[in-house]
């Protein structure tokens, strides 16, 4: 057990929550929010999860040398191709514990990116919209949005926040603020590594926060109507004072960042291996976290894509993702839930695992690497009624163009539809519209306005059979 100082010391290279709450209320929050359904097609959400995981490639995986295999003249020699019970090909060098759990995985071959630079494709992954810089401030991350909807549900003992994420902050993007949503809802982003140090504090240190916790909230009586006409970001500040101190004096937070050492073994000893041992951790306390987004920076390989010399290349972080991925669908599966009879932590949480787009197809470029590529590339699902063991669309042979698109509409389906998915699952109508947005300008919860005019903004309903 710790003191309160040495406790406090790690909490605060670790609760990163409080500037990301801050930077949220850059604009004035709308809350209560004024919401309506869209117009046009009464939807039916699928209420499928309680929880959502959202993996990202960040920096984008070469989907042609993954889970949309393709071979061609620079595939290397060590791949050992073997064909799934789905018919798809997936290397077994590369992917053994991937590809023991692909039953359980539904892939998506045929998405579409309307961008194809990092910082927009990762804020498009965040927000499932394209920026736009003139509404960019204020428009919410999808966390948040999530955190927003799902307040009503949380019980008196939740105190974990409802959007949690790893390692988001090393992406190019970084952790989005709430834009007009409050604090409150903003993302709670920490370093794994940070996590992992220890944090249960002894009796003594517990009696003193609470004694200082009284104090505080007398003094903040005391204050209230003189600092009632001040900035909101008073009230931001608040938010993140009750929200540290219900982690702080919660038994079950400590609990969730301890990590036995068979488990650093199986999901492997690394930044993304931790980032999935602590939200299997997380989930399994059943403390009020509902969406959880790991970021796995790194994958932007133009050159020596496939040189193990190199610092980086995809044999490095492919190594770093399969243990890691593959042990939270085994341990997910594994784990009863906590509120529902009979079913598995897996069976209420939905997975999703993608890239902000894809690289380029065809033999490597004159750096030995892939270049970033848009017009189609994958996504994984997982649980919550996924139908696993399926391939769903399909590309051409060098993997360059969709020619199936694996849903029920001719055009390739969007990250505005895995986000419609995610909503659906979490029991979100996902064509809600905000009128009331600090700009006055219309804020639907899926923009059916893509780059080239109107879209789908269906959810992906395949993936379930």
């Amino acid at each position: 057990m710790k003191t309160l100082q040495e406790v406090l010391h790690t909490r605060r290279e670790l609760l990163q929550f409080g500037g990301l709450g801050i930077a949220g209320a850059a604009v004035d929050s709308v809350w209560p929010l004024q919401l309506k359904a869209a117009t046009g097609k009464k939807v039916t959400p699928r209420s499928s999860a309680r929880n959502v995981i959202y993996y990202e490639f960040s920096g984008a995986i070469s989907h042609v040398d993954g889970f949309d295999f393709k071979e061609n003249a620079s595939t290397p020699k060590d791949f050992d191709v073997r064909q799934l019970p789905s018919g798809a090909y997936l290397s077994h060098y590369l992917f053994p514990r991937t590809g023991a759990v692909m039953d359980r995985i539904a892939v998506l071959r045929s998405l579409k990116s309307h961008e194809q630079v990092h910082f927009r494709g990762q804020y498009y992954v965040q927000t499932g919209r394209q920026m736009n810089l003139a509404f960019a401030k204020e428009v919410p991350s999808v966390g948040s949005v999530i955190a927003s909807e799902l307040e009503s549900r949380r019980r008196e003992n939740d105190t974990f926040p409802t959007y949690l994420s790893f390692n988001l902050e090393k992406g190019a993007a970084g952790a989005l603020a709430t834009g007009f949503l409050p604090a409150r809802f903003s993302v709670f982003d920490m370093d794994p590594q940070q996590a992992v140090k220890g944090m249960a504090l002894d009796q003594k240190a517990l009696e003193l926060i609470e004694e200082r916790w009284r104090l505080l909230n007398g003094l903040r009586d005391l204050e209230r109507a003189r600092v009632a006409g001040y900035s909101k970001q008073m009230a931001t500040f608040e938010d993140f004072s009750a929200t540290a101190h219900k982690l702080l004096t919660d038994s079950r937070w400590p609990a969730a960042f301890t990590i036995p050492e068979a488990d650093r073994k199986r999901y492997g000893n690394t930044p993304v291996g931790m980032s999935c041992i602590l939200t299997r951790n997380v989930l399994m306390q059943d403390a009020g976290t509902r969406y959880i987004h790991i970021c796995h920076p790194g994958w932007d390989h133009h050159s020596r894509i496939w040189d193990r010399q190199a610092s980086s290349n995809h044999y490095k972080l492919i190594a770093e993702f399969d243990p890691a991925f593959a042990s939270l669908i085994e341990d997910l599966a594994a784990t009863p839930s906590r509120s529902t009879a009979g079913k598995t932590l897996l069976d209420e949480t939905l997975v999703v695992a993608m890239s902000e787009f894809g690289r380029t197809p065809g033999p490597v470029n004159h750096l030995n690497g892939r270049d970033h590529y848009n017009p189609c590339f994958p996504a994984l699902f997982a649980g919550a009624g996924v139908k696993g063991g399926r391939i769903l669309g399909s590309t051409n042979k060098d993997g360059s163009a969709c020619v199936e698109t694996g849903w029920d509409h001719k055009e390739q389906p969007r990250i505005e539809n895995v986000v419609a998915t995610m909503y659906s699952a979490l029991g979100i109508d996902w064509t809600k519209e905000v009128r009331n947005t600090p700009s006055k300008r219309a804020y639907v919860y899926v923009d059916p306005l893509g780059a080239n005019g109107y879209i789908p903004t269906d959810e992906i309903a395949t993936i379930y059979g």
